[in-house]
């Protein structure tokens, strides 16, 4: 009810100005005998009448206020608002400037109504003109204030209608230029036998013009400036806090014009970005953020990579005979448990996760995104799980160990699979030695197993600072090589 009686008012100022341009030809005419009977004519025609027709036209949007009807119902008014006040305000002023003059001759009293007519067509004309620009202009203001009322309560848009700014700029040019100078030329070449007639002078007859166009053409100025710099403002707004990192920062569209298209496009192109982020971060649940990133980057173009990478395989210790003291529900909660841990230390040490297999885990360093440091990073990241491990107890199984093995080497990565799905990986030989590697762990009893090429380059790599210490395990067959490969154990130094 706040909004339809704040529409009510602004209607009502139709009556003011009508009733202070009454006043005011009638002190300049000095005709103040009729003032007493004109003036409650006045009044009750243009407060009375006045918001019963404005009632009638705000009812569809009041009902979508009060619950009773959805959006769609009062759209097409909301939007023809301001067109549908101006309308009733020149219908209901120009007949009662038509009575005024025509039947109760309170213009000019006694006067010929002949040779007053174009006068008072004129006047009609100019002053209803007038009316329509000022109510619509007062109106839209209005709009724009309910359409932003709608924004806050209910995070609904309205779609522009795909008016023009050059028809209000036209309206202002009338208001403000057009019907000030028409008048003008109206009081001095066809007004002034009228004027003599009404017992005014020509002089007294521009005063009475002014008084009118300060008050119109002000009034006019106002809410025109406001009706442009408004939305502009919003949407300024609405940017900054884009440009923060607010993802939420939709701008009400309050004009049917080019600006208002233009914070339409603005809230399409938040939602558009929205998307992407969505998508992307529900990608990057499935397959590693990086190559989620990558795939999103070349619009689904991955190109091919054959590069040196450091890969690290781990797999849970015993995981069989864990589960099979656990529902389900709680093999998942103990992975879950479990990932949220390793994959942590994983992402600090700049791996990427790029396969999960059961309770295993296939990570890739330089691969796809580049890492200079890639096997000392992988050394890194498998001690410190262990050392995560050791200080943690797992809700459903205690202590749990995971043994890693870990390998440097050429790898292909790319994207494989159907047309339809595609799946990111890396293959090679260096692939499966880390995964021998991991297994290599139970044969000789300890938890994190490094190849030969691995340790060269971590120890490069961390330089003299004596960071870790590798023991020699012997050369070892790797199934389906024909030579051995070293092997080594590695911890971290006292």
């Amino acid at each position: 009810m706040r909004m339809q009686a704040r529409y009510l008012v602004r209607m009502l100022g139709i009556a003011v100005f009508h009733i202070l341009a009454f006043v005011t030809f009638m002190t300049i005419a000095g005709q103040f005998d009729s003032l007493i009977i004109a003036l409650p004519l006045n009044l009750a025609v243009l407060v009375i009448i006045n918001l019963t027709g404005a009632w009638v036209i705000f009812r569809p949007i009041r009902r979508y206020l009060e619950g009773n009807a959805d959006l769609a119902s009062a759209e097409k008014r909301i939007q023809g608002l301001a067109i549908y006040s101006a309308a009733w305000a020149v219908v209901l002023v120009g007949a009662l400037m038509s009575v005024a003059f025509f039947v109760l001759s309170a213009a000019c009293p006694g006067c010929d109504a002949v040779v007053m007519l174009p006068f008072h067509l004129s006047m009609i004309v100019l002053f209803c003109s007038f009316v329509g620009i000022f109510v619509f202009f007062l109106i839209n203001d209005y709009a724009a204030g309910l359409k932003i009322h709608i924004f806050e309560r209910s995070g609904e848009l309205l779609t522009p209608t795909g008016a023009r700014l050059r028809g209000k700029a036209i309206a202002a040019f009338t208001a403000v230029g057009v019907i000030p100078v028409a008048l003008a030329i109206l009081e001095v070449f066809a007004f002034s036998d009228a004027r003599a007639l009404q017992g005014m002078t020509t002089a007294e007859g521009f005063m009475f013009d002014f008084v009118l166009i300060v008050v119109m053409a002000g009034t006019s100025f106002f809410f025109i400036q406001r009706s442009m710099a408004r939305p502009v403002e919003l949407l300024h707004q609405a940017i900054k806090r884009l440009g923060s990192g607010q993802m939420d920062a939709k701008t009400p569209v309050i004009t049917n014009d080019e600006i208002g298209g233009l914070a339409a496009g603005f809230n399409d192109m938040l939602e558009q970005i929205r998307e992407r982020d969505f998508i992307k971060e529900t990608f990057g649940r499935y397959v590693p953020e990086q190559v989620a990133e990558a795939i999103l980057l070349n619009r689904g173009e991955f190109e091919p990579q054959n590069k040196l990478a450091t890969i690290l395989y781990t797999d849970i210790e015993g995981f069989t005979s864990i589960c099979e003291r656990l529902s389900p529900a709680d093999i998942v909660e103990l992975l879950n448990e479990y990932f949220n841990l390793v994959i942590g230390v994983i992402d600090r040490h700049g791996g990427i996760v790029n396969q999960f297999q059961g309770d295993a885990l296939l990570v890739t360093y330089n691969v796809p995104v580049e890492n200079q440091e890639h096997a000392l990073a992988a050394v890194r990241t498998a001690l410190e799980i262990q050392e995560r491990l050791a200080a943690h107890d797992f809700k459903a199984a205690g202590k749990m160990n995971t043994r890693i093995g870990v390998n440097t080497g050429h790898v292909f990565a790319g994207s494989v699979g159907a047309g339809d799905r595609l799946n990111y990986t890396v293959h090679g030989d260096a692939v499966n030695i880390a995964a021998r590697l991991e297994q290599l762990n139970k044969q000789f009893g300890t938890i994190v197993l490094i190849s030969e090429e691995t340790k060269s380059l971590a120890e490069k790599l961390a330089g003299e600072t004596g960071e870790f210490e590798f023991r020699a395990m012997g050369a070892m067959p790797i199934r389906g090589k024909t030579e051995e490969i070293s092997v080594y154990s590695a911890k971290r130094s006292p």
